[in-house]
């Protein structure tokens, strides 16, 4: 008797994971654009000569300095007519190291400068002493907890060049950091190279290395190793399948890094929904990751549609910056790239035994 069933049915199979793989695409694009700032290392920046000059006034930027020995750190930013400067402090630590802020430009009378804090000729200064909140701030796309101490607007009603020196009161050092403009954006050398300029946040935050990049080095170490001892009844060990589980490893690894950081940050700021924006960097790399390594153990040379699954998978991954760019090129190159090329054998004729 022949009974039809829609639960094996193929066709009902490949929907299933063609939405599958378009829900994780548009999941990740969506959340791209929530990323708050540019993440950026000032460099040496200690009197006006030397500030950093902002070259959008209007983009999101994060400098991540260090306050040492009573000196002040600048940044230099021309807002256009019309459009404002936003500008704000924040520290990782707490205790009573609390960055505070000068803002000068012509015009601009709002009390003299502290003792340490350079005023060019020609400029007046507002000074924005901080405070500290009872408990830090979430940051999503990091993810990390930071105590917002200080914070500044003005409206320019015409082009105004700003100095901002971001200072302690009380001479007391520590990470501080700045900041400035309101607009989510990123070009696409910005965006590629995110992943790496995390880690150096977390370090500038005193995280020892161990700790940012540890659950990352023992997921791909961990994964590897199980990989190569468990599975060489499936494993050929051909250039693709080096690659896929490559990969694979780098994209799920870069996803546990960031659930490990969640939960460092949360645990300072307890529960908020912005965690929520967070776990869409944790849960597609993940999900690419390890559809990728699932791939890489199934026997024989890959079809179309695999190839698009895994180029949609490169792309998710890159999106929420899974794979420091190395995981998500590989991925995309083992779905574009001949199999002739990179060496696929199919193995003896089994029923069913491309991976599809």
């Amino acid at each position: 008797m022949y009974v039809q069933s829609y639960t094996h049915d193929p066709r009902n199979w490949l929907m299933k994971r063609h939405r599958l793989g378009l829900l994780v695409l548009v999941f990740a694009l969506v959340v791209t654009p929530v990323a708050a700032h540019v993440p950026s290392d000032p460099g040496d920046n200690d009197s006006p000569e030397q500030a950093v000059q902002v070259s959008d006034a209007a983009k999101s930027w994060s400098y991540y300095d260090e306050l040492d020995d009573g000196e002040a750190q600048y940044y230099e930013v021309t807002v256009a007519a019309d459009e404002r400067l936003q500008v704000s402090a924040f520290t990782p630590v707490d205790g009573a190291f609390t960055p505070s802020l000068v803002v000068m430009a012509p015009g601009l009378n709002g009390g003299e400068a502290p003792p340490g804090v350079a005023v060019p000729d020609g400029m007046g200064a507002v000074v924005v002493e901080g405070e500290r909140p009872a408990t830090p701030g979430y940051e999503p796309f990091a993810p990390s907890a930071n105590y917002e101490t200080a914070a500044f607007e003005h409206d320019s009603s015409t082009q105004t060049t700003y100095l901002v020196a971001l200072y302690e009161p009380a001479n007391r050092s520590g990470p501080a950091g700045v900041a400035i403009g309101y607009q989510e954006s990123f070009s696409l050398a910005e965006y590629g190279t995110v992943p790496f300029a995390l880690v150096e946040t977390h370090l500038w935050e005193g995280q020892p290395l161990v700790v940012a990049v540890g659950p990352f080095a023992l997921t791909v170490v961990a994964g590897a190793g199980a990989l190569l001892t468990r599975r060489r009844d499936v494993f050929e060990g051909t250039l693709a399948e080096y690659a896929l589980v490559a990969g694979g490893l780098l994209v799920l690894a870069s996803g546990v890094n960031t659930l490990v950081q969640t939960g460092i940050a949360l645990s300072a700021t307890g529960p908020t929904a912005g965690a929520l924006v967070t776990a869409a960097y944790v849960v597609v790399p993940a999900v690419c990751g390890a559809w990728a390594l699932r791939v890489a153990t199934r026997p024989g040379p890959i079809g179309a549609r695999t190839r698009v699954g895994l180029v949609v998978a490169g792309l998710a991954a890159f999106a929420t910056w899974g794979g420091f760019l190395v995981g998500p090129a590989l991925l995309v190159t083992v779905a574009v790239v001949p199999e002739q090329v990179l060496g696929w054998q199919p193995v003896a004729s089994v029923a069913g035994s491309r991976r599809e």
